[in-house]
């Protein structure tokens, strides 16, 4: 017994040798360094708080179309800084959807462009997307590219930054994305850069519990309709609540500028002619507030200004916004206000 006793301690002994030098002590784990924060800017677009890297772009500008059943719902438009609405012929408008800090990876269908988009363009210094133009375009569009515009024309000049969808009828298949152009762009001669300054101001501040619906008529019977709901305006068009296709949530609008700027028909399908430069009545609206005044737009080189009555510049409220430029006729009904120049 007295061996037995001396075996199973010199066992133990070992066991613990053994335990001993399989476990080495082992350094805690340095506490890591938190990464600094990256200090946020103002989109210079919408007003709304962004990183630095998402405003290092230019602009993108794509002509998105409008006509009823075929093009609708569309894509993209969900994700735009500014939406430009204008007419286009036959009572049908276009949209001029620009692009900076959001990426979405289908935007159309696009179509072709009328020389006052590529006008409302210019100051910006987009990559200008379409597909054609009117034939009173391709002129100064040849002189334009020569002088460095951006323009991203799909039919002869940037075939690859498009694509059809096969679910749709043609025209009104074709689509493009933000990283496509931005890719291609450079092997035209269109380097990136950041983009433009800031067009409007803005002032955040507290949305009301209600706001009135906005209505916007252009001609032939053509109406618009914003609809207040939790601090934006949900959009309708002929009672139709709007969203893109692969998204059936609706949009959500901040602000709503009609602007009157004259037009011209100047031939037999209801083609426009209008001079976009200039100063015209306009009206801003975002929740809880109309403020009547002046869109100035002096030239090709310098963004526009919105005013007030006293030549101050009007407040916005951060995000989407959505500019209806308005024929004379066209009308901007508040409530109960009613606005036409």
């Amino acid at each position: 017994m007295r061996f037995a006793s001396a075996r199973v301690f010199c066992t133990a002994l070992a066991a613990a040798a053994v335990a001993a030098c399989g476990h080495r002590a082992v350094a805690p784990a340095p506490t890591p360094t938190p990464a600094p924060a990256v200090a946020r800017v103002t989109s210079p677009l919408n007003g709304v708080s962004v990183y630095p890297s998402m405003v290092a772009h230019r602009v993108a500008a794509v002509m998105v179309d409008n006509y009823p059943i075929d093009a609708r719902p569309q894509s993209g438009l969900r994700d735009a800084d500014i939406v430009y609405e204008v007419e286009a012929e036959g009572g049908i408008t276009r949209y001029m959807a620009l692009y900076l800090e959001a990426e979405p990876f289908k935007i159309g269908p696009v179509r072709s462009a009328r020389l006052y988009f590529v006008d409302l363009a210019r100051p910006y210094r987009p990559l200008f997307a379409h597909a054609g133009e009117n034939d009173d375009v391709w002129g100064p569009l040849e002189q334009l590219r020569e002088d460095g515009f951006a323009d991203m024309e799909q039919i002869v000049g940037v075939p690859e930054a498009f694509w059809r969808d096969d679910s749709r009828d043609m025209p009104h298949n074709l689509y493009t994305s933000v990283a496509k152009l931005r890719a291609a762009a450079p092997n035209h001669g269109w380097p990136d850069e950041p983009a433009v300054d800031a067009a409007f101001a803005f002032a955040p501040r507290p949305a009301p519990q209600a706001a009135p619906d906005v209505k916007v008529d252009f001609w032939n019977g053509y109406e618009v309709r914003y609809a207040y709901d939790r601090g934006k305006y949900l959009r309708f068009i002929k009672g139709v609540e709007q969203h893109d296709l692969e998204d059936p949530e609706p949009y959500r609008v901040a602000d709503v500028i009609a602007v009157w700027i004259p037009a011209t028909v100047i031939d037999e399908l209801g083609d426009l002619r209008m001079q976009v430069y200039g100063d015209f009545p306009a009206v801003a609206v975002r929740p809880g507030s109309v403020v009547t005044g002046r869109w100035i737009a002096r030239n090709a080189d310098v963004l526009p200004r919105l005013e007030d009555r006293s030549g101050s510049a009007v407040k916005l409220a951060p995000g989407q916004i959505y500019i209806e430029v308005l024929p004379q006729g066209g009308r901007l009904a508040v409530g109960k206000q009613t606005f036409a120049y």
